[in-house]
């Protein structure tokens, strides 16, 4: 059974890359990209703790978990988590009750308690809510993001690093508009599927060059499963009922990735190179209730 998209309900894909593990499908009504197949709840639980668990999983992220912790050094991707709180406060008038979905080892929340933010945190890993309460002393509750009753509504909803990751990404915006009071607002943060990076491997990939299978799995990892453009991001957004205060692009910190000089060097000029035509690799939405 085809599942239809999670944008327009659409059951028509074009085949983008064919992985051999899992194909990368874009719809041909809206053209947001999805993996294929889509994991369940149990194997989601999976992937996601094993970035944790496994430093040889994902070897590029392993500094990246190595800093989220209380002795954390301030590098551009601890900078940016400021901004996107400085953000949040412009929206709603100042700090208040925030609400951090996959909130991972709790860093983010930890700045936001810095900052006067009373912050609640949810995550579907044990494991991250372990590290949040050993590092932080926060609690992270451990269930599905839009099942759990968290018994009142929020001034703010953070979503770093987290709309990629789930099967429905509309009923997760849906869900945080429904927990939001009115005025509330919402950050979101999420690779740019229409970025220059994903141009130049998808063109090497199509002409079969040697490096490709390698270059697509580092491009398509596990735990990623719908890939945004501005215009997919912000269609899904508006559905949801948000109205979009600021859509912007932001660079990508390789600092926190572990790669040979022999590929961190185009990389950066790649991404160089984006950012300097307007197609750069990540997307931040701050959208209002």
């Amino acid at each position: 059974m085809t599942i239809p998209c999670a944008l327009c309900d659409g059951t028509g894909y074009r085949l983008v890359h064919d992985l051999g593990w899992r194909r990368i499908l874009r719809c041909t009504t809206c053209s947001l990209v999805r993996a294929d197949p889509l994991p369940s709840l149990a194997e989601k639980e999976a992937i996601e703790t094993q970035g944790y668990m496994d430093a040889t999983a994902f070897p590029e992220v392993r500094d990246f978990f190595a800093n989220c912790h209380r002795n954390f050094v301030e590098d551009p991707v601890i900078r940016g988590m400021r901004r996107h709180l400085e953000r949040l406060e412009h929206a709603t008038g100042g700090p208040g009750k925030l609400l951090d979905v996959g909130a991972g080892t709790g860093i983010l929340m930890h700045l936001a308690r810095e900052r006067g933010w009373q912050p609640q945190g949810i995550d579907i890993s044990a494991l991250s809510a372990e590290k949040a309460a050993q590092e932080f002393g926060l609690e992270v509750v451990v269930a599905p993001f839009e099942d759990h009753d968290f018994g009142g509504h929020f001034d703010a909803v953070t979503m770093l690093d987290v709309l990629e990751h789930v099967v429905d990404p509309l009923a997760s915006l849906r869900r945080a508009y429904d927990l939001l009071r009115p005025g509330g607002a919402l950050a979101i943060a999420v690779p740019n599927q229409r970025c220059l990076l994903t141009t130049v491997v998808g063109t090497y990939a199509r002409l079969r060059g040697k490096a490709a299978n390698g270059l697509l799995f580092k491009l398509y990892v596990p735990p990623h499963l719908h890939y945004f453009t501005p215009l997919t991001l912000r269609r899904m957004v508006e559905k949801a009922g948000f109205r979009v205060a600021e859509l912007r692009q932001g660079a990508v910190y390789l600092g926190r990735y572990r790669m040979s000089l022999a590929m961190r060097i185009p990389l950066e000029m790649i991404l160089a190179a984006g950012a300097a035509v307007g197609m750069n690799a990540r997307l931040v939405v701050i959208a209002v209730k």
